[in-house]
């Protein structure tokens, strides 16, 4: 799903490096777009109706992790060098990271190169990946980031700052993509 003035679409990454190993497309890094999702969209990320006609914020970043990124992986944010969260995926996420967001999860089976350029949500309904021995989730429970780029349950009491969403459906599967509305405490 590409907007109308996307570089590129959901679902898609793009080379961060040339032949000679050089980072480009570095002005593309920051850029924010909104994605409507439409009924195809929602049926191919196996989405519930309801987020049919909603909006997904989502940014270009670069991933500096040093490996590859997969689709519904929590990533930390680079806030060094000016960049305030805008541009580099640092690393996937450990648990009480704070300032994270998820790697867009219409990339399905493929895989953003350490270098390459995606989409990381910010806002919206998305998924998010369950750690290899699943979180028990019910609807209603809201998520912060977890160790190995995976999710983790959050307490609203004792975990502020630290909230990036809300499930939407009930999960208790390994390793599997969890309906969640995205909403970072920390975006603002």
């Amino acid at each position: 799903m590409q907007d109308h003035i996307a570089d590129f679409g959901l679902g898609e990454s793009i080379t961060g490096k040339n032949d000679d190993s050089v980072l480009i497309n570095s002005a593309l890094v920051g850029r924010e777009y909104t994605f409507p999702v439409t009924e195809e969209i929602a049926k191919a990320l196996q989405m519930s109706n309801r987020v049919i006609g909603r909006r997904v914020v989502a940014r270009i970043m670069r991933n500096t992790t040093s490996g590859t990124l997969a689709a519904g992986e929590i990533v930390t944010v680079s806030l060094s060098g000016g960049h305030a969260g805008l541009g580099d995926a640092a690393a996937k996420s450990s648990a009480g990271d704070r300032c994270c967001l998820v790697v867009d999860p219409a990339l399905g089976a493929s895989t953003v190169a350490d270098d390459d350029l995606f989409y990381a949500i910010v806002k919206g309904p998305t998924k998010v990946k369950q750690p290899a021995t699943a979180a028990d989730l019910d609807g209603g429970d809201v998520i912060k980031a977890g160790a190995s780029g995976r999710l983790a349950e959050a307490a609203l009491g004792s975990d502020h700052g630290l909230v990036l969403g809300t499930v939407v459906k009930d999960n208790q599967v390994d390793d599997a993509l969890v309906e969640v509305e995205l909403n970072p405490e920390w975006v603002g």
